[in-house]
């Protein structure tokens, strides 16, 4: 999971070159015009953003490198956008690769010449992201562009990413050092993912005109096209992606291309085929993903309506996910105020869960909690400019402190406490799969540094984790929303039920009309005939609030053990929690209390820090929903008992690609968060957002089947359980 650096040097005209591949990252003549001509002209993106009549366009990039054909991409964008406010065309999406990521003072020194792309690198500059493989999505609201950056090889991430069956790109750079330095990327197995995710007419630029890559393109359905080179090269590559034809496919008994593949396909990539099957099988790549393709649904547009069911995290990070994109929503939520159920937790702890292993549940872990610090940033910047904005009409300019606005990013201590935590920490450590700016081990002189509270023992340290108050991050998450013009809030609206034409009925009696619909219920989904497919877990849990005194008065980071403590939030520290399954009541118990704090005793006694602590017995109990693996529930949702039947030839062993997709849904689900709501919300609401707007989606295809609503389904189907 953490990715290798790459290792450069600078020549004498400060153009940086790969010490790896021996190769120049851009033109000694002019980088800038190098894209220019190679990409944004050989694309001629001009021309087709004039004539787009879509929402969005997504461009692909085979090697990130420096940034700068993404920048430069931006920018003409951007002022795309100014020449045309009205155009039907309002979003970029660049979707790009790069195995080694340069170093973020590499970037910044092999960028800063480029004067005129000041503001653009001063924006990547600040959100450009650790090493961590995967993907990591950076939104750049203020060009209207989105740069989904996956880290890692091509070859194995071009597999993983989920296409719409018509295709995901519009536009190709075909980047990366020369074919001569750097023949491992320049494959079939390239080209044939590149047909994949191609749509009929999606174009290509590449630099290169090496017969390599003329012939494999060529040979998976491109259409090529010679060029003048740029600088002292004399030629280039450009053209077009043409689907073959449903008659020519049945004459050479090829299937219809449709739809994407799992990864499973990419390790029979044909780069050892003979040349003339290896279009049939870029074809056949284009197969669907059965029960877990994504992309069921009508598109959403600016004319949709989306209602929105739900009072907590989930539902405000779909609310303005969706607001951001233009579409139309509609909050509804059972009672006079917002986060009332496991949101309404005055404190939250923020971090990732992380093993020594890069597993499924780690990895989803890591990137949604690296998302989501980006993302309170932004609401935090954004609640502060407002704020601001309004004082200073009151004839006030004071800014909110962060004691007010109820956070504080001051890492998270998870405390080796006994000897078996000790070994999976040092297991952790020495496996070295996560980068030390996620997380990294402390002795006991640093973590005493650290929380400002004498504590003998060593642990690990996340130094972007920290703490947020719930209720006062879905004000300010929903308060964002509504300055888009697009969220009506409807209180004091229980759900009832919904159907298939997009009423969707509430308790007192009145039905509002719906394009689509979003259940991000939480507890509230139990018993509710929408969620009677899935296997739901409910789980109370009780946190207490204690009055902040001495020695905890001094603690300045999150510590985590069995449970947790926080610093203190107006004058009280959150300690807990407990996890009782199937238990529905919210009142707080002494018993409970009783539980947490002798946890909290159990785990730091090598102090005598919790004995000493006087508890006024104010704490707050509420419901969490979880799942049997542990893991979120997004997408669409159906009545899965009455389709598991169709699946029944996954039992024994028909591949996924050779079942039939689920069909067109109007209602989808955000849920089962469970306690780490503050880490994974926000990337899951865009992952869910994305998938409805039919754009490219931010999380590798492996993470986000293990999302699925259709996965409980389909294990019982190759269970053959029915």
């Amino acid at each position: 999971m953490k990715s290798k650096h790459a290792q450069v040097h600078f020549n004498e005209n400060g153009i940086p070159i790969a010490d790896h591949f021996d190769d120049v990252y851009f033109s000694n003549d002019s980088g800038i015009n190098e894209t220019q001509h190679v990409f944004i002209k050989g694309n001629d993106l001009h021309q087709r953003w004039t004539l787009w009549d879509k929402p969005h366009f997504t461009i692909a990039e085979t090697g990130f490198g420096t940034g700068l054909n993404f920048l430069v991409a931006m920018h003409e964008f951007e002022q795309f956008r100014q020449a045309n406010p009205h155009h039907p065309l309002k979003r970029l999406f660049f979707i790009t690769t790069e195995k080694y990521p340069l170093p973020k003072a590499d970037i910044q020194r092999a960028l800063s010449t480029f004067t005129s792309l000041q503001a653009e690198t001063e924006a990547l500059i600040a959100l450009y992201p650790i090493g961590l493989d995967g993907c990591h999505r950076l939104h750049f609201t203020a060009f209207d562009t989105t740069l989904d950056l996956w880290i890692g090889d091509v070859h194995q991430l071009l597999g993983q990413w989920h296409s719409p069956e018509e295709g995901l790109v519009d536009a190709w750079f075909l980047d990366g050092f020369a074919p001569s330095k750097n023949p491992d990327m320049w494959t079939d197995a390239l080209f044939s993912q590149m047909a994949r995710l191609s749509k009929n007419d999606t174009t290509f630029g590449t630099f290169t005109a090496a017969g390599i890559v003329k012939r494999g393109l060529a040979n998976v359905g491109f259409v090529i096209n010679k060029r003048a080179g740029f600088g002292r090269k004399r030629d280039m590559l450009t053209g077009y992606f043409q689907l073959t034809s449903a008659s020519e496919n049945e004459d050479n008994n090829i299937e219809t291309p449709v739809r994407s593949s799992p990864e499973s396909e990419l390790q029979s990539s044909p780069q050892s085929l003979p040349k003339a099957t290896q279009k049939k099988h870029s074809q056949k790549l284009r197969l669907p993903e059965g029960p877990y393709y994504r992309y069921n649904n009508a598109p959403l547009t600016e004319e949709h309506h989306v209602v929105v069911v739900g009072s907590g995290l989930a539902a405000a990070t779909m609310c303005l996910a969706l607001t951001k994109r233009d579409i139309r929503v509609t909050l509804c939520f059972d009672g006079d105020n917002l986060a009332q159920g496991a949101s309404g937790n005055p404190q939250g702890g923020f971090y990732p869960q992380l093993h020594s292993e890069a597993s499924i549940a780690s990895r989803l872990q890591a990137h949604c909690f690296l998302f989501a610090r980006d993302y309170y940033d932004s609401v935090n910047k954004n609640i502060q400019l407002q704020t601001s904005t309004k004082t200073i009409t009151k004839t006030s300019n004071k800014k909110l402190t962060k004691e007010e606005n109820k956070y504080d990013f001051c890492g998270v201590i998870q405390l080796r406490f006994n000897d078996k935590v000790g070994v999976r920490q040092e297991k952790l450590v020495n496996d070295d799969v996560w980068p030390s700016e996620l997380i990294r081990h402390v002795d006991s002189e640093e973590v005493r540094r650290i929380a400002g509270v004498d504590l003998p023992y060593e642990g690990l340290f996340i130094p972007k984790g920290g703490w947020l108050s719930p209720p006062q991050l879905v004000s300010d998450i929903i308060d964002l929303a509504k300055t888009t013009g697009k969220l009506t809030l409807k209180p004091n609206h229980c759900y009832v039920s919904h159907s298939s034409d997009g009423d969707v009925e509430f308790t007192h009696g009145e039905t509002i009309k719906a394009d689509h619909v979003v259940l991000a219920l939480g507890a509230g989904a139990v018993g509710t005939d929408a969620f009677d497919s899935l296997p739901l877990r409910p789980v109370r849990g009780q946190v207490e609030a204690i009055a902040s005194q001495q020695p905890i008065d001094a603690l300045k980071t999150v510590l985590c053990h069995k449970g947790y403590m926080t610093p203190a939030m107006e004058g009280r520290h959150a300690l807990g929690s407990t996890y009782v399954k199937n238990d529905l009541a919210v009142e707080p118990r002494e018993e409970e209390s009783e539980q947490n704090i002798a946890t909290h005793e159990q785990a730091l006694a090598n102090t005598d820090m919790v004995s000493q602590l006087k508890h006024d017995g104010t704490a707050r109990a509420a419901t969490r929903l979880g799942s049997p693996d542990h893991q979120p529930v997004v997408g669409a949702l159906y009545n899965f008992k009455t389709l598991k039947q169709e699946y029944a030839d996954l039992g024994v062993g028909k591949p996924f690609q050779k079942v039939s997709t689920l069909p067109l849904s109007n209602v989808s689900t955000l849920s089962c968060l469970g306690s780490r709501g503050l880490t994974t919300a926000p990337l899951l609401a865009e992952v869910l957002a994305s998938t409805l707007l039919r754009e490219p989606l931010p999380l590798n295809n492996d993470l986000l089947n293990a999302v699925n609503t259709s996965r409980f389904m389909v294990r019982e189907a190759v269970r053959g359980e029915f």
